[in-house]
């Protein structure tokens, strides 16, 4: 009698609603909805298929999941309810199975991220459910002690479900993480329990309700990470007006409805609940008053600590601005109420220039503070309703739901630019920071979220390239562009490989006897799907994505292939290769090819390695060290493109370089161009005093020519004498 009276007196303090059953065939109604706009053409759908199959899973609570009476239970069945109350469509419950055709079902429930492997199904663009992952440890594990984030993991063995992206996003996160895969979550506790993983990251939603369904007490969530798992229906690929339907639907609904979750999101017990409910039973009588206190504060602290868990998990630690996770949720909503008023909204990018060096002179300690501070500037001038949230590293989103007219974009852009210019005064020293910004607007270019998103950071990228400190707003040729120069980018990494290079060779005539004298190994691409690529779009790109290690390393051993038949057609010549600054950087196929000269008996006065001003201006220890190997080979330098950079003559003056090609740009109008003679003439004098001889680039006519032996110049390169030649057979 005494243990039925303090049992009642327990359920009192922890009773709660059971979750309503949704049967498949909508006969249980949720609170009303207000209908949908639908097109005649979608109305005239939903009258003509009076069901619509939906294959729905039955294993995974709670989000679709099978009992006893066979009626199909979860998130997934009642936001199906919901979509039946908005659109008059009715559902019929089919059981998902790995063959699954949409012969069986029109609909498909329960697909996790990108993990769409049923032929015949098409992911719709919203997901309708995205919860965030959790981290759970063992109740007896010294990392109990505290609230976790994804930092606390470093170094640990984290236990990850074997299938989707999460393991991979864990290790790009974490420093040192060791990933234990597994492939259910009973299999992970058991890891856990016996100390052979430290932690366990997984999907907070169904991990809460696995551990209140079975009462495990043995595993405790600790913390949250920004890292989600958004989960979407699919639809026929036949069904294109189906697919309209239930596109409007969802986001209509929204991803998370509020009332779902509460169904269905548990709190497990605290560990120490038992020894809690004991004592209340010991004590009922005489301290019900104080008991009835006490569960008053624990409540209080449990409302605060999972406000702190939410907080973590939708906030950056470092800033305390929204991360990703929260500025993907708050960016969906702004839309949808964007679409319903009929206004504009913009996403603007930000990023700092240039912020490794700070990182990397003055420590990560001070980068932080940098972070810190530059998020208190955006916010001086990003005002509510706006929103600012941090993107990952230094890169900063700005959603504008006030005023998003271009105009008003341009003077924003402007203002946050104005208040980055001066100086942060951080730790007794002065740091100047500037940033870049890429802008996209809805509706105007495009009404998905992930859209926008990436045509603002294509912008940022335009800025970046461009000069930086600066703001683009997207257009759609720059995505163009974007496209072409991705597509580029793939096709490069396979150009060596499936032997699409080869090299042409330019003569270099001595302007005293009109000798050839020398020949510049060119480097040519021929793509079978995009024909002739100009080398000035390429190697940028093979620079930028890291391909000119491998491109280098290739000509290098073309041109010892070649070097026989370039001796045969061109006499005995040097031949000039074209040195990226990138290549000093990982040397060792430079210092390869020298070791292939010795080993062949060819003398390195044969060849002469074409660099830029820009390798010279701050070389660090290894370029000098690589410079220096070249010059005791007697390979020659040449500075390519003089002119055209910082020409400073410290380096000049600095490092033994034997030539200085004069840029094209110069020579183009060097005949009826005062001021292209007046910028050759200093070249070439200044060549004289140095002891350093003069190549002329893009030397297209005999009035040029002339000229340029006036002035002193040695050395001629262009159309004119002879264009870049394919070697004979």
């Amino acid at each position: 009698m005494f243990k039925s009276f303090i049992w009642v007196i327990g359920m009192c303090l922890t009773w709660q609603l059971s979750a309503q059953e949704i049967l498949p065939d909508g006969a249980q109604a949720a609170e009303p909805l207000h209908p949908l706009s639908l097109t005649t053409q979608e109305r005239l759908w939903i009258k003509q298929h009076p069901t619509v199959g939906v294959a729905v899973r039955n294993g995974w609570m709670p989000v679709e999941f099978q009992l006893e009476n066979q009626r199909h239970k979860g998130v997934s069945i009642q936001y199906l309810q919901k979509i039946s109350q908005l659109t008059g469509l009715k559902f019929t419950i089919i059981d998902y199975h790995d063959d699954i055709t949409n012969a069986e079902a029109s609909v498909m429930t329960g697909i996790r991220g990108n993990q769409l492997t049923a032929t015949g199904f098409k992911r719709l663009s919203t997901p309708y459910l995205d919860t965030p992952n959790a981290i759970y440890v063992a109740a007896h594990h010294g990392l109990y002690q505290r609230a976790l984030t994804l930092n606390d993991l470093a170094h640990q063995t984290v236990a990850v479900f074997r299938g989707g992206p999460l393991a991979q996003r864990l290790k790009a996160s974490v420093p040192g993480i060791k990933i234990k895969l597994v492939d259910v979550a009973d299999e992970a506790f058991e890891y856990l329990d016996a100390g052979l993983a430290d932690a366990y990251v997984g999907n907070e939603l169904v991990l809460d309700y696995h551990l209140d369904f079975h009462k495990i007490n043995s595993v405790r969530k600790v913390g949250m990470t920004p890292i989600t798992s958004p989960v979407y229906m699919a639809v026929s690929q036949n069904d294109p007006a189906l697919e309209g339907i239930l596109n409007k639907a969802t986001l209509h609904i929204g991803t998370n409805p509020p009332e779902l979750m509460e169904t269905w999101q548990r709190s497990p017990d605290h560990p120490l609940m038992k020894y809690q409910l004991a004592a209340l039973a010991f004590f009922a009588v005489l301290l019900l008053i104080q008991l009835l206190k006490q569960y008053k504060t624990n409540k209080k602290q449990a409302v605060a600590a999972q406000h702190q868990i939410w907080f973590q998990a939708n906030h950056d630690f470092l800033t305390k601005l929204p991360n990703r996770f929260q500025l993907k949720n708050e960016l969906h909503q702004a839309l949808q109420i964007a679409a319903q008023r009929g206004t504009r909204i913009a996403v603007m990018i930000m990023d700092l220039d240039n912020f490794k060096e700070i990182n990397d002179t003055a420590g990560h300690a001070v980068g932080d503070e940098v972070l810190i501070a530059v998020a208190e500037r955006i916010q001086s001038v990003i005002m509510p309703p706006n929103i600012t949230a941090r993107f990952g590293g230094d890169e900063f989103l700005i959603v504008v739901q006030e005023d998003a007219s271009e105009e008003k974009l341009r003077t924003l852009c402007t203002r946050l630019i104005t208040t980055m210019a001066s100086p942060l005064k951080l730790q007794q020293k002065s740091f100047t920071v500037s940033i870049s910004i890429g802008v996209a607007q809805f509706p105007d270019h495009s009404q998905q979220a992930d859209e926008l998103i990436m045509f603002a950071d294509q912008a940022l990228y335009q800025a970046k390239r461009t000069g930086k400190n600066k703001f683009i707003l997207f257009n759609e040729g720059m995505h163009d562009v974007f496209t072409r120069r991705a597509q580029l980018s793939n096709a490069l990494r396979y150009a060596v490989q499936r032997n699409q290079l080869h090299l042409q060779y330019q003569p270099i005539f001595n302007l005293t006897d009109l000798q050839c004298e020398k020949v510049e190994a060119l480097l040519r691409w021929q793509h079978p799907e995009f024909g002739s690529i100009s080398p000035a779009v390429f190697i940028s790109i093979a620079e930028e994505y890291g391909y000119i290690i491998e491109l280098g390393e290739w000509v290098f051993q073309q041109i010892m292939r070649d070097f026989t038949k370039i001796n045969r057609q061109f006499g005995q010549v040097e031949i000039c290769i074209n040195i990226s600054p990138l290549q000093f950087s990982q040397p060792a196929p430079i210092q390869q090819f020298i070791s292939t000269l010795a080993s062949n008996g060819i003398a390195g006065a044969q060849f002469c390695f074409e660099i830029t001003e820009g390798l010279l201006l701050e070389a660090s220890g290894n370029v000098i060290e690589t410079l220096n190997s070249l010059q005791a080979q007697g390979i020659k330098l040449a500075i390519d493109d003089f002119g055209t950079g910082y020409s400073s003559l410290a380096y000049l003056n600095k490092f033994n370089i034997d030539y200085v090609k004069i840029d094209q740009s110069f020579i183009r109008h060097i005949t009826d161009n005062q001021n292209d003679q007046a910028l050759c003439k200093t070249i070439i004098f200044m060549g004289k005093q140095l002891n350093i001889k003069l190549i002329a680039e893009g030397v297209e006519t005999l009035a040029q020519e002339v000229l340029l032996k006036e002035m002193g110049c040695q050395y001629s390169q262009g159309y004119y004498r002879a264009r870049p030649v394919d070697l004979s057979a």
